[in-house]
């Protein structure tokens, strides 16, 4: 799959594992309530695994405009999500985490909220 976030671009398709395709929406095309979706997902939710779950699928549901499977796509059913095989399903998380770097920039990897000034090496978890 290639990088989603190379400058201006129209929708893209992409095949998952199954031999599915889905068209993955234009990031240039997303909104501020977009972003707001997809934070309130987990609101109510305790545990950080059902809120980053609640977070992932929401963001899928964003990006997904459409799919070849026999299922409402996520925005409008997202119940859907659970009926996909595990490695479509991580595709698609693969998909919005690239995506994700532009609803939310500020936690976006990068140099600078990377470095750990209090640490001795490189890496902090080395």
């Amino acid at each position: 799959m290639g990088n989603l976030l190379g400058g201006k671009m129209a929708s893209t398709k992409i095949t998952l594992p199954s031999g599915a395709t889905v068209t993955i929406k234009d990031p240039s095309t997303l909104r501020v309530k977009d972003r707001n979706r997809v934070i309130k997902a987990g609101d109510g939710l305790t545990g950080d695994i059902a809120k980053g779950l609640a977070f992932s699928e929401a963001l899928i549901a964003t990006i997904v405009e459409d799919w070849s499977f026999d299922l409402l796509i996520p925005s409008v059913k997202p119940e859907s999500l659970e009926e996909l095989e595990i490695a479509d399903y991580d595709d698609l998380v693969k998909a919005s985490e690239d995506i994700s770097s532009i609803l939310f920039p500020t936690l976006a990897k990068n140099d600078k909220n990377e470095a750990d000034p209090k640490a001795v090496t490189e890496s902090s978890n080395a």
